[in-house]
Parts: C-alpha cells; structure tokens; sequence
C-alpha cells in the first residue's frame, strides 16, 4: 500500500475495531513452536463464553463423537491442536460478524467468512498441505476490513452496497470511487494494527488484486480463488456474488489451482465440493 492511501485510511478510520483478546493470544500461540496444549487450553479459558461454545461444538452432531466432552484439556486431545485452534478463532471473531449494522447483514458476511476459510483449507490440503491452517484463517479473515468500512462509514457505505448489482461491478470498485480506498486497504491498516502475520495481512490487503502481490502468493491466490469460488456457489451473499464468476480470477492464480473457465477441475472439485458441504455443517453449529 502506497503512503497517501495508508495516510487517507488513518486519517479517516478513527474506529479500528479491536481484535478480541482470545484471537490475539491464539495467533502468538501459533507463533510459537513450543506452545503446547495447555497453552492453548489457559488461552480459551480467559474467555468464558469462548470456551462455552467450543465445548458446546465438540459436543454437536457436526464432530458426532460418541460420550461427552466436559473439559477443553479433552476436547484439544480428541480434536487436535489445529482445529480447536481454527474453532477458537472462528468463535472469537465471530462476535465481529455478529448482527446486522445499518444496511449491513454481518451473518451473510460470517457464511462468506467461514465458507472462504473451508474452501482455502481445500486447496491447502492438495497444494500446500503443510500450511492447511494458516490458509483456513486467511480466508477467515479476508474480509475484516468490512467491518470498519460499516461501523466507520455507515452511510457512505450504504450507498456503495445500494449501488453493487446496477451496473455488474463489484463492491471493493464501488468503495475505491467513493472513497478512494476500499475494505482490503483498510483491512491491509487492521492487520498491521493487530501485528499479524504478514502471510496474512498480504491475503487481507491482495484477496481482489492478488497481482499486486509481490510476496506469499500461494496463500494470497488461494483465498482469491476461494474467495470467488464461494461468490459463485453463493455461499454467504452480502450484495455482490453476481459481480463475479470464474473469468473473474485471476489468470496465475487459476492456474496454480487447476480453475478452467467451467470451473476447477476434478481433483479440486471434489475436494472444494467437500468442504463447502462442511462447512454448511460448521455454521449450523452457532446458529
């Protein structure tokens, strides 16, 4: 991001939201490759209602384990390190994607949010598969720079959403024009704000431009691919599915994950099928 548009955001974005303080402590506990399992067990503990709702996950139909899991020591055992990670985070942030905001449905944006997350989690798995959980949280997070364009911008905003659909462009051109920046920019001033990763402040800040990317673009074109393929399958609809279709990704990144002008190829379609269908069945747990 060049300066000007870094000064414009901070000039005008006096409201950052906050990362919750459970998410925090999650991504320093992933950066450190001696945490261990009771680490992440103190974490999820500050937060009661955190850890209520993982218990409340692990104990769903969605895991289907057969005997009750009543503690959080037995639920990062029977479920692995990885995903009560990704279900803490999920949690966590989903308080941000909560209710709905002026014109804003911050539930279709949680749907968009999760289904990115599984389908980047897919391509992962078959092009990446040592970095699967960094991709899912990349693509959990992509969007984050909606939620201060709408608690920042409220009216302005409106009238961006209101316009998406009349003349077939995206919401992202909308904001630039009436802005002069859009929410990957600001979600790009988030995440330095919150110190993340830079794998992932790089997907936030790239998701609609990934050839601006000049670093970690297997994960940018991942959740650019993703991000698009769950508009075109219409999973979370927030005002601008119809604004893409899969002529709509970009060129290098459909090739790196086998995307034809039909659609991804079979290997991928199986597998992205796969995880739009779980994650149907992850969001049905918080509803």
């Amino acid at each position: 991001m060049d300066k000007k548009t870094k000064f414009k955001i901070e000039q005008n974005v006096k409201d950052l939201p906050t990362l919750p303080a459970v998410a925090t402590k999650i991504f320093e506990v992933t950066n450190d490759p001696e945490a261990s399992v009771d680490d992440l067990k103190d974490i999820i503990a500050m937060d009661q209602v955190v850890a209520g709702r993982i218990l409340r996950a692990v104990n769903s139909a969605y895991y289907g384990y057969p005997r009750q899991i009543n503690t959080l020591s037995q639920a990062i055992v029977i479920l692995g390190f990885n995903n009560v990670r990704s279900l803490a985070l999920s949690v966590s942030i989903m308080e941000m994607f909560s209710g709905r905001e002026g014109g804003f449905d911050f539930s279709q944006l949680w749907i968009h949010a999760v289904g990115t997350a599984f389908c980047a989690r897919a391509l992962a798995r078959l092009f990446n598969p040592k970095s699967v959980e960094q991709y899912f949280v990349a693509g959990l997070l992509h969007d984050i720079g909606l939620v201060a364009m709408n608690r920042c911008f409220p009216e302005k905003f409106a009238e961006c959403l209101s316009s998406v659909g009349k003349d077939g462009r995206p919401l992202y051109i909308h904001e630039r024009e009436t802005f002069e920046f859009n929410h990957a920019d600001v979600g790009c001033v988030m995440a330095n704000t919150w110190l993340l990763p830079q794998n992932l402040t790089d997907t936030i800040t790239f998701h609609h431009e990934p050839q601006k990317a000049e670093d970690n673009r297997n994960i940018v074109y991942a959740v650019h691919v993703a991000d698009i393929l769950c508009k075109v399958n219409n999973f979370g609809d927030f005002g601008d599915n119809e604004s893409f279709d899969y002529s709509t990704i970009y060129e290098k990144a459909a090739d790196m994950y086998h995307i034809g002008p039909d659609g991804p190829k079979e290997e991928v379609l199986k597998e992205v099928e796969a995880d739009i269908e779980e994650a149907s069945g992850f969001i049905n747990i918080f509803s």
